[in-house]
Parts: structure tokens; C-alpha cells; sequence
């Protein structure tokens, strides 16, 4: 996603959840260091979005639900002291963030 152009902000979060479905079908569910690391760095560039707030309570709910060796490898491998660890600590109801992120997809 190109972030330094200015986006209508429902067209933003659009964007942030295709991308999200994306990084869903193309990283396996493994505790393999390539896969870890393209979810991390995916995490890390939710952080850096400025425009609006990315749905990271829904997209965490979904990961932990749908990629659980992924997600489980990389919140072992994330310090304490990451600006990451605070994403490992979310968890909402999972049929509540799929409707949510469903809503961003059309």
C-alpha cells in the first residue's frame, strides 16, 4: 500500500483489509522464519499507518483463529519490549471481526 498518497479513509481501511486477505492466502500456516518474519513486518507496517486505525484488534482475532502455528511462533519470538507485543495481547469474539473486516471488503 502506497502511504504517502492521501486516501479517503474508508477507502484506506478497504485497502489495509484486501491487503490483509492477501498476506492470509499467501503466508502458510508454518513456524518456518520466512513465514514469521512476512507476518511480522506485515504487523509492523499496520503500525506506521497514520491516516486512520486499522482494524488490528480484528485482523489479531482472525490470525490467531485461521494461522494458530504462525501466530503462536511469532508472538514467542516477540520481545516484551516490541512495539508488537501489545498486538499479541488482543482477542475479540472471531465472528465479530469477520463481520467487521467483511464490511471493508466489498
Amino acid at each position: 500500500m502506497n502511504r504517502t498518497t492521501i486516501v479517503e479513509p474508508q477507502e484506506t481501511k478497504r485497502i489495509i483489509v484486501r491487503d490483509f486477505f492477501a498476506l492470509i492466502e499467501t503466508v502458510p500456516n508454518k513456524d518456518d522464519q520466512a513465514s514469521i518474519q512476512t507476518f511480522l513486518r506485515y504487523l509492523q507496517s499496520l503500525l506506521r499507518i497514520k491516516q486512520v486505525v486499522p482494524p488490528v484488534v480484528e485482523i489479531m482475532t482472525v490470525i490467531k483463529q485461521n494461522k494458530p502455528l504462525l501466530y503462536h511462533a511469532a508472538r514467542r519470538i516477540t520481545l516484551p519490549s516490541s512495539n508488537l507485543h501489545m498486538l499479541f495481547q488482543l482477542e475479540m469474539d472471531i465472528m465479530l471481526a469477520h463481520e467487521r473486516l467483511r464490511q471493508y471488503d466489498k
